[in-house]
C-alpha cells in the first residue's frame, strides 16, 4: 500500500540518484541501486513493522538512509541511530524502575515467538506514553557516522 509521500519521495530520490551520475544522461544504474537498497532495506525491516517494533515512517526513514547513504554507510547511521536510542530508552526505563520488568517480557515474547513460529504484534506496543519516534535518533546516527568515519 503506498502513500503519495511514498511516491513522491521516492521520485524525489531516483532524481537525485540519476543527477548525481557522472555521464551526460540520467545515470540508470544508480537509480536501480538506489531503488534496489530501499526495496531491501524495507524487506528486512517488515517482520519488525509486523511486530509493531518499528512504525512504518521509520523503515521508510532507513529505507531512505541506506538507499542515499549507500549500504555500509545508511546500516551504519541506522546502527548508531538504534544503539543511541536503545541506551536512551534503557535509562529512562532504569529511572522508572521499569527495565528488568521490559526486559524479562521481551524475553518472554521471543520464546514465544520461537515456540509459535509465527510473529505477532509485541505486547504492550499500543501505549503511547513508551512511544520513541526514530528520526531524530537516525539524524542523531547519520552525525555520529560523519564524526567517525569522513574525518579527511
Amino acid at each position: 500500500m503506498f502513500h503519495i509521500q511514498i511516491i513522491c519521495g521516492l521520485l524525489a530520490g531516483a532524481l537525485c540518484a540519476a543527477s548525481l551520475g557522472e555521464s551526460q544522461g540520467p545515470d540508470w544504474a544508480g537509480m536501480l541501486g538506489f531503488f534496489g537498497r530501499i526495496l531491501g532495506t524495507c524487506a528486512v525491516l517488515y517482520p519488525f513493522f509486523l511486530c509493531r517494533f518499528f512504525g512504518a515512517g521509520d523503515i521508510k526513514l532507513a529505507a531512505l538512509c541506506t538507499g542515499i547513504l549507500g549500504v555500509e554507510a545508511g546500516l551504519l547511521t541506522i546502527f548508531f541511530g538504534l544503539l543511541a536510542a536503545a541506551g536512551r530508552a534503557a535509562l529512562v526505563l532504569g529511572k522508572r524502575g521499569e527495565l528488568r520488568a521490559r526486559l524479562w517480557r521481551l524475553m518472554e515474547f521471543v520464546a514465544r515467538i520461537k515456540r509459535a513460529h509465527c510473529l505477532e504484534a509485541y505486547p504492550g506496543w499500543e501505549e503511547k506514553a513508551g512511544l520513541m519516534r526514530l528520526g531524530p535518533w537516525l539524524f542523531g546516527g547519520y552525525c555520529l557516522y560523519l564524526t567517525l568515519f569522513l574525518q579527511a
